[in-house]
Protein backbone atom coordinates (compact mmCIF):
# COMPACT_ATOMS: atom_id res chain seq x y z
CA UNK A 1 0.00 0.00 0.00
CA UNK A 2 2.87 2.41 0.79
CA UNK A 3 4.33 1.92 -2.70
CA UNK A 4 0.92 2.55 -4.27
CA UNK A 5 0.49 5.72 -2.20
CA UNK A 6 3.92 6.95 -3.31
CA UNK A 7 3.13 6.11 -6.92
CA UNK A 8 -0.30 7.74 -6.81
CA UNK A 9 1.09 10.87 -5.16
CA UNK A 10 3.03 11.37 -8.38
CA UNK A 11 -0.35 11.41 -10.15
CA UNK A 12 -1.18 14.61 -8.32
CA UNK A 13 1.73 16.29 -10.09
CA UNK A 14 -0.13 15.40 -13.27
CA UNK A 15 -2.71 18.01 -12.26
CA UNK A 16 -0.17 20.60 -13.39
CA UNK A 17 -1.09 19.92 -17.02
CA UNK A 18 -4.81 20.75 -16.73
CA UNK A 19 -4.02 23.61 -14.33
CA UNK A 20 -1.51 25.15 -16.74
CA UNK A 21 -3.88 24.58 -19.66
CA UNK A 22 -6.62 26.48 -17.84
CA UNK A 23 -4.38 29.58 -17.92
CA UNK A 24 -2.95 29.37 -21.45
CA UNK A 25 -4.31 29.05 -24.96
CA UNK A 26 -4.33 25.77 -26.88
CA UNK A 27 -1.20 26.47 -29.01
CA UNK A 28 0.84 27.30 -25.90
CA UNK A 29 -0.45 24.20 -24.09
CA UNK A 30 0.44 22.05 -27.10
CA UNK A 31 3.98 23.43 -27.10
CA UNK A 32 4.45 22.90 -23.35
CA UNK A 33 2.93 19.41 -23.25
CA UNK A 34 4.55 18.54 -26.58
CA UNK A 35 7.98 19.35 -25.14
CA UNK A 36 7.24 17.30 -22.01
CA UNK A 37 6.12 14.43 -24.24
CA UNK A 38 9.32 14.64 -26.29
CA UNK A 39 11.40 14.62 -23.09
CA UNK A 40 9.50 11.56 -21.83
CA UNK A 41 10.05 9.79 -25.16
CA UNK A 42 13.73 10.73 -25.11
CA UNK A 43 14.06 9.23 -21.63
CA UNK A 44 12.39 6.03 -22.88
CA UNK A 45 14.85 5.91 -25.78
CA UNK A 46 17.87 6.57 -23.56
CA UNK A 47 16.91 3.88 -21.06
CA UNK A 48 16.59 1.45 -23.97
CA UNK A 49 19.86 2.35 -25.68
CA UNK A 50 22.21 3.30 -22.83
CA UNK A 51 22.68 0.77 -20.01
CA UNK A 52 24.32 3.34 -17.65
CA UNK A 53 21.34 5.67 -18.09
CA UNK A 54 18.91 2.76 -17.61
CA UNK A 55 20.72 1.71 -14.40
CA UNK A 56 20.58 5.25 -13.02
CA UNK A 57 16.90 5.61 -14.03
CA UNK A 58 15.93 2.40 -12.24
CA UNK A 59 18.09 3.12 -9.20
CA UNK A 60 16.27 6.43 -8.68
CA UNK A 61 12.72 5.55 -9.76
CA UNK A 62 12.38 1.80 -9.22
CA UNK A 63 10.32 2.09 -6.00
CA UNK A 64 7.62 4.00 -7.90
CA UNK A 65 7.52 1.81 -11.01
CA UNK A 66 5.17 -1.06 -11.75
CA UNK A 67 6.75 -4.45 -12.45
CA UNK A 68 6.38 -4.18 -16.25
CA UNK A 69 8.03 -0.74 -16.12
CA UNK A 70 10.92 -2.20 -14.12
CA UNK A 71 11.33 -4.82 -16.84
CA UNK A 72 11.86 -2.05 -19.38
CA UNK A 73 8.29 -1.22 -20.44
CA UNK A 74 7.20 2.30 -21.25
CA UNK A 75 6.36 4.21 -18.09
CA UNK A 76 2.89 5.42 -17.19
CA UNK A 77 4.28 8.98 -17.16
CA UNK A 78 5.18 8.72 -20.84
CA UNK A 79 1.70 7.45 -21.66
CA UNK A 80 0.26 10.28 -19.55
CA UNK A 81 2.10 12.94 -21.56
CA UNK A 82 1.12 11.34 -24.88
CA UNK A 83 -2.51 11.13 -23.74
CA UNK A 84 -2.43 14.72 -22.48
CA UNK A 85 -0.99 16.00 -25.74
CA UNK A 86 -3.61 14.15 -27.78
CA UNK A 87 -6.47 15.35 -25.55
CA UNK A 88 -5.35 18.95 -25.89
CA UNK A 89 -4.91 18.51 -29.65
CA UNK A 90 -8.26 16.78 -30.31
CA UNK A 91 -10.73 18.21 -27.80
CA UNK A 92 -11.79 21.71 -26.84
CA UNK A 93 -10.22 23.19 -23.73
CA UNK A 94 -12.99 22.33 -21.23
CA UNK A 95 -13.32 18.76 -22.45
CA UNK A 96 -9.56 18.14 -22.44
CA UNK A 97 -9.24 19.48 -18.89
CA UNK A 98 -12.17 17.38 -17.67
CA UNK A 99 -10.79 14.20 -19.28
CA UNK A 100 -7.32 14.75 -17.84
CA UNK A 101 -8.87 15.27 -14.40
CA UNK A 102 -10.79 12.00 -14.90
CA UNK A 103 -7.49 10.25 -15.39
CA UNK A 104 -5.63 11.90 -12.55
CA UNK A 105 -8.33 11.95 -9.88
CA UNK A 106 -10.58 9.09 -11.01
CA UNK A 107 -7.68 6.67 -11.35
CA UNK A 108 -6.21 7.91 -8.06
CA UNK A 109 -9.42 7.32 -6.10
CA UNK A 110 -10.05 3.98 -7.82
CA UNK A 111 -6.65 2.75 -6.66
CA UNK A 112 -6.77 4.17 -3.15
CA UNK A 113 -10.34 3.13 -2.36
CA UNK A 114 -9.92 -0.20 -4.12
CA UNK A 115 -6.74 -1.07 -2.24
CA UNK A 116 -8.07 0.06 1.14
CA UNK A 117 -11.72 -1.03 1.02
CA UNK A 118 -12.06 -3.11 -2.14
CA UNK A 119 -13.67 -6.40 -1.14
CA UNK A 120 -15.77 -7.23 -4.19
CA UNK A 121 -13.30 -8.28 -6.87
CA UNK A 122 -14.35 -7.71 -10.46
CA UNK A 123 -11.46 -8.10 -12.90
CA UNK A 124 -7.89 -9.00 -11.98
CA UNK A 125 -7.13 -6.91 -8.89
CA UNK A 126 -9.83 -4.33 -9.61
CA UNK A 127 -12.75 -4.02 -7.21
CA UNK A 128 -16.31 -2.80 -7.33
CA UNK A 129 -15.53 -0.30 -4.59
CA UNK A 130 -12.57 1.14 -6.53
CA UNK A 131 -14.61 1.33 -9.72
CA UNK A 132 -17.48 3.08 -7.92
CA UNK A 133 -15.01 5.59 -6.48
CA UNK A 134 -13.65 6.24 -9.96
CA UNK A 135 -17.15 6.73 -11.36
CA UNK A 136 -18.28 9.08 -8.58
CA UNK A 137 -15.15 11.24 -8.78
CA UNK A 138 -15.32 11.44 -12.58
CA UNK A 139 -19.04 12.23 -12.50
CA UNK A 140 -18.51 15.02 -9.98
CA UNK A 141 -15.73 16.51 -12.11
CA UNK A 142 -17.81 16.41 -15.30
CA UNK A 143 -20.97 17.71 -13.66
CA UNK A 144 -19.14 20.97 -12.98
CA UNK A 145 -18.98 21.64 -16.74
CA UNK A 146 -21.51 19.47 -18.56
CA UNK A 147 -25.13 18.33 -18.68
CA UNK A 148 -25.71 15.25 -16.49
CA UNK A 149 -26.16 12.93 -19.50
CA UNK A 150 -22.80 13.98 -20.94
CA UNK A 151 -21.13 13.93 -17.52
CA UNK A 152 -22.40 10.47 -16.55
CA UNK A 153 -21.60 8.97 -19.96
CA UNK A 154 -18.05 10.33 -19.77
CA UNK A 155 -17.63 9.11 -16.20
CA UNK A 156 -18.90 5.66 -17.17
CA UNK A 157 -16.53 5.49 -20.14
CA UNK A 158 -13.58 6.51 -17.98
CA UNK A 159 -14.52 3.95 -15.33
CA UNK A 160 -14.91 1.11 -17.82
CA UNK A 161 -11.56 1.87 -19.44
CA UNK A 162 -9.94 1.98 -16.00
CA UNK A 163 -11.59 -1.34 -15.09
CA UNK A 164 -11.03 -3.43 -18.21
CA UNK A 165 -7.49 -4.21 -19.37
CA UNK A 166 -7.14 -3.23 -23.03
CA UNK A 167 -3.47 -3.91 -23.60
CA UNK A 168 -2.78 -0.18 -23.66
CA UNK A 169 -1.96 1.90 -20.61
CA UNK A 170 -5.03 3.61 -19.16
CA UNK A 171 -3.03 6.85 -18.87
CA UNK A 172 -3.46 6.98 -22.64
CA UNK A 173 -6.85 5.35 -23.14
CA UNK A 174 -8.90 6.69 -20.22
CA UNK A 175 -8.89 10.40 -21.15
CA UNK A 176 -9.17 9.71 -24.88
CA UNK A 177 -12.06 7.24 -24.60
CA UNK A 178 -14.03 9.35 -22.14
CA UNK A 179 -13.43 12.47 -24.23
CA UNK A 180 -14.55 10.70 -27.39
CA UNK A 181 -17.78 9.49 -25.74
CA UNK A 182 -18.54 12.95 -24.40
CA UNK A 183 -17.69 14.63 -27.71
CA UNK A 184 -19.99 12.27 -29.62
CA UNK A 185 -22.87 13.09 -27.29
CA UNK A 186 -22.14 16.81 -27.50
CA UNK A 187 -22.05 16.60 -31.32
CA UNK A 188 -25.33 14.68 -31.35
CA UNK A 189 -27.03 17.46 -29.41
CA UNK A 190 -26.06 20.20 -31.85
Amino acid sequence: MAQELRRKSIHLFGLLVPIIYSFVEKPTALIIVGLLTLIALLIELLKTLLPPFRDLFFRILSPMLRSHERRGGVTGATYYFIGSFLCILIFNKNLAIVCLCFLILGDLFAALIGKQWGRTKLIAKKSLEGSLACFVVCALIALMKYHPVIALAGALAATLVELFPTGLDDNLTMPLASGLVMQLIINGWH
